[in-house]
């Protein structure tokens, strides 16, 4: 089957497929009654955010439905287990691809109204209790700038150390369960403080938004470092390796997986970081320019 297919002979695993089908159907579901109303609302010229703003993000939402596939797929989960650098291609898939894909979709409201209408009643029932008003504050809490970029950071170190890199590379359970998961969690945490994805609505300024992804690609570019300029290969399961595919060392390997988180990894940070940074001058300018002609008067 060589690397296209798992040794069940899946090209993605089945559960894998069942999430994003499932994730899929509901979005798609809710999606369409929020524009259909969005529409409505536009031919009555109420006040409502501009209904195709929606078609954009049911595109971002099956992008990143598209990259957790890749993400998962056979070819680059085998290739993982041997070669350090595309497990950082799968890692920086889900990081900073991925995560940011899935919050610029929006998708608490789609799938809010794309689940039955019973669900919906029982849940609302259930975020009255003191369990769902416990996990309500503990959502606006991590939501915290300074918590949501101090999970990202600890979530990425913390399954960088060799123990836990080790561990997860020889047990697939916890690879795909426990630290791909984390990954999501905290990457998707975080970059709902820079993109909007409403009903969230980020709790940092411009300036705090910038700075967080100062800090992101601050450690990205420290982690590569410390990896790439180590002097022996620092995951045992790649160093102990009788041979390594396309004739790299694991030294090498190791090498290149750092390059790649270094450069290609701080990309979509440095891209936020341009828009981000282009609207707060904007809005600057514009407070200066209303300052300067209220003095004129």
């Amino acid at each position: 089957m060589g690397i296209w297919f798992d040794a069940n002979g899946w090209p993605v695993p089945p559960v894998v497929l069942l999430i994003c089908l499932v994730g899929e159907t509901l979005y798609l579901r809710g999606w369409s009654v929020i524009v259909n109303r969005e529409q409505v609302r536009d031919a009555g010229s109420r006040a409502g955010e501009p209904w195709p703003a929606w078609l954009w993000r049911g595109a971002f939402f099956t992008a990143a439905i598209f990259t957790f596939l890749l993400a998962a797929s056979a070819p680059i989960d085998t290739l993982s287990a041997s070669l350090f650098w595309v497990h950082m291609v799968q890692h920086l898939l889900l990081l900073v691809v991925m995560a940011p894909l899935l919050v610029a979709g929006a998708p608490l409201l789609p799938l809010w109204w794309g689940l039955p209408r019973a669900l919906r009643a029982w849940l609302q029932v259930l975020a009255r209790w003191p369990l769902g008003r416990a996990v309500a504050r503990l959502g606006y809490w991590l939501r915290q700038p300074a918590i949501s970029c101090g999970l990202l950071l600890a979530g990425i170190w913390i399954w960088h150390w060799p123990t836990l890199y080790d561990l997860a590379l020889t047990n697939d359970l916890i690879h795909d369960w426990c630290e791909h998961l984390i990954f999501i969690a905290v990457s998707v945490l975080f970059w709902t403080q820079i993109i909007p994805s409403p009903p969230l609505r980020s709790r940092a300024s411009y300036l705090g938004k910038m700075g967080c992804i100062g800090v992101a690609i601050a450690q990205n570019v420290v982690l590569a470092i410390l990896i790439g300029f180590a002097p022996h290969p620092i995951y045992a399961p790649y160093a102990h390796m009788v041979q390594w595919p396309g004739g790299l060392s694991a030294l090498q390997d190791q090498q290149f997986g750092a390059g790649i988180m270094w450069t290609f990894g701080d990309v979509p940070f440095g891209v936020a970081f341009s828009v981000l940074l282009q609207r707060w001058l904007i809005l600057h300018t514009d407070d200066i320019g209303t300052n300067v002609a209220l003095g004129e008067h």
